[in-house]
């Protein structure tokens, strides 16, 4: 688009900002042809050369050529002169929009909607039903299971940065339709594949710094299962409130990635469960926040930015990822409980029944 809402980390351990960028084509020419005139070669999805066309006569013309095989024809046959990044731009164009589509902020959240209730419905069922693997039902049983499984969303977060950075046709439709949340053009899957693309190596990597301090502590105290379940929910729903917003406030300029929503849902989940835990601010160790002050502080900072309407971040992702982590450490909290209580339980019995 034109201007994307990236999700960044800040400079503690704990999560992500995000950037409000000026237009770059890597992320924004092929979602809507919002572009001057000036580029026609860009304008048009895979537009041919004007010096290609032909001539209008009074011989029947041929039958349209699809799209998709119009674009593959300009990457193999290009027009003299052409940027290769040019017809790759212009090969995974999804749009022929010069404005947004006609429709209700309904009809554009519906679908993303059922897409988010569906993820976070599956993720919570798995975290609540998981079990620890034995060390000989895992890929690498001498490494630690929290490392593993951090290690492996870094992994997806990296894999996803290098497909933007490695622009293909076929990857680069897939990615702007389904690894950048738009306002103007929702894809229901863009809600969670959002949540795993990055504007810039600086934005990916505080964002997986913070991840590996929070995320491996985290992991290893719920559970690789709970982890994996609340990190995707959070990360769906904070994309969820990031579109929902744009799309009342008719903000169509604007388009929201980064992890940072899912990474404050981990670190919402880490207060709840360690309140008094002393946290340092990286680069200037005698600053420390306990875990409880720091996400409050971050909780209103949100909220002053989305009251003043700062765009420098994506403040409803980040301050929705909270609320959800807060809320979830709370239902944790309760679980456990309750399951230590079934197991004094049933302790209780089995003495009782030995002694008769």
């Amino acid at each position: 688009m034109f201007a994307i809402c990236g999700r960044a980390p800040l400079l503690l351990a704990s999560r992500a900002a995000s950037r409000t960028l000026a237009p770059t084509p890597a992320l924004s020419r092929n979602i809507l042809r919002l572009l001057p005139r000036t580029q026609p070669s860009i304008r048009y999805y895979a537009r041919p050369p004007r010096s290609t066309r032909a001539h209008k006569s009074n011989k029947p013309s041929p039958p349209p050529t699809p799209p998709s095989v119009a674009a593959e024809s300009n990457i193999t046959q290009p027009a003299t002169g052409d940027r290769l990044i040019d017809r790759v731009w212009a090969a995974g164009q999804l749009s022929q929009h010069d404005t947004p589509p006609a429709m209700s902020s309904a009809q554009r959240l519906l679908r993303p909607t059922l897409f988010t209730l569906l993820v976070v419905g599956g993720s919570l069922i798995y975290a609540y039903n998981w079990t620890a693997p034995a060390p000989s039902e895992r890929l690498f049983p001498t490494v630690p299971l929290a490392f593993s499984t951090v290690a492996t969303i870094m992994a997806l977060n990296v894999g996803v940065f290098v497909a933007w950075r490695i622009p293909l046709p076929f990857t680069w439709r897939i990615l702007n339709r389904y690894f950048v949340s738009v306002p103007a053009i929702p894809h229901a899957a863009s809600m969670l594949g959002c949540a795993f693309s990055h504007q810039s190596f600086s934005h990916l990597g505080l964002n997986m710094v913070v991840l590996y301090c929070f995320g491996t502590n985290l992991c290893e105290q719920i559970g690789a299962g709970p982890f994996i379940g609340l990190y995707l929910s959070g990360g769906v729903l904070s994309s969820l409130a990031s579109l929902a917003y744009n799309v009342v406030r008719q903000r169509f300029n604007v388009a929201s990635l980064g992890a940072s929503g899912a990474i404050a849902t981990l670190v919402g989940i880490y207060a709840v469960v360690n309140p008094d835990a002393e946290l340092y601010v990286i680069f200037l160790p005698f600053i420390m926040f306990k875990a409880k002050v720091l996400v409050t502080l971050l909780a209103m900072v949100e909220t002053l930015g989305i009251v003043r309407g700062w765009t420098i971040v994506d403040h409803v992702a980040h301050l929705s990822g909270l609320g959800w982590g807060v809320v979830s450490g709370y239902a944790l909290l309760a679980e456990y409980k309750r399951r230590l209580e079934r197991k004094r339980k049933e302790l209780e019995e089995k003495k009782w029944l030995g002694w008769w």
